[in-house]
């Protein structure tokens, strides 16, 4: 039970970091897209879960969600 509560502790945290980070629109390092995604980016775009983390520079991500980031890109076409 103790393991479970701690999961669960880390898991409301974790979303709480990722909701802040959209919120905030704040840059993002590597290894925090990786902490906040759940698995490491391997290229310039990376979707999970609804998210979308786009590299900016060297080490510096954006984090959105998917149906934001499709939406910019439908008005860039325009």
């Amino acid at each position: 039970i103790d393991g479970d509560s701690d999961r669960l502790r880390q898991l409301r945290q974790r979303l709480e970091l990722t909701q802040l980070a959209l919120d905030t629109g704040a840059p993002l390092s590597t290894s925090e897209v990786t902490l906040l995604l759940g698995a490491r980016p391997g290229h310039e775009r990376a979707e999970r879960g609804g998210l979308v983390a786009r590299r900016i520079s060297r080490n510096v991500w954006k984090l959105s969600r998917l149906d934001q980031s499709l939406q910019k890109r439908s008005m860039q076409k325009i």
